[in-house]
């Protein structure tokens, strides 16, 4: 499942998984972010993760590196649980230019606060 806020102009984008990703999450995914791109870029991205099932890190950050809108990312704020392990050093590697931080669930409002610098 796939949840997209914060699609109206000046409003960070928030992409929210939980459970198994599908293809129309990842549809969704890149509609949401092609639009936004079109009121303002560089944008940053705030990705929220629950429960993570069927997807590795990897595999989820190698499939980005394919979106042609990567380029237009500033910042990206990982919030996650357990189920998804510690990634910013591998996605530093496979996305290049994109700063990223990661939180846990906790941490969720200072996640918001550095996207907002």
């Amino acid at each position: 499942m796939l949840e997209v806020k914060g699609q109206e102009q000046g409003a960070l984008l928030e992409i929210t998984t939980q459970g198994t990703a599908t293809q129309e999450d990842l549809q969704k995914f890149k509609e949401a972010i092609r639009m936004k791109i079109l009121q303002e870029e560089p944008l940053n991205i705030l990705f929220i993760f629950k429960n993570i099932e069927g997807i590795t890190p990897k595999g989820l950050m190698e499939d980005m590196k394919t979106f042609p809108y990567m380029k237009s990312i500033k910042k990206g704020a990982i919030v996650a649980d357990d189920t998804f392990t510690k990634v910013d050093a591998t996605i530093a590697n496979i996305i290049p230019g994109v700063e990223v931080a990661q939180y846990s669930p906790g941490e969720l409002e200072t996640a918001r606060k550095w996207l907002a610098e």
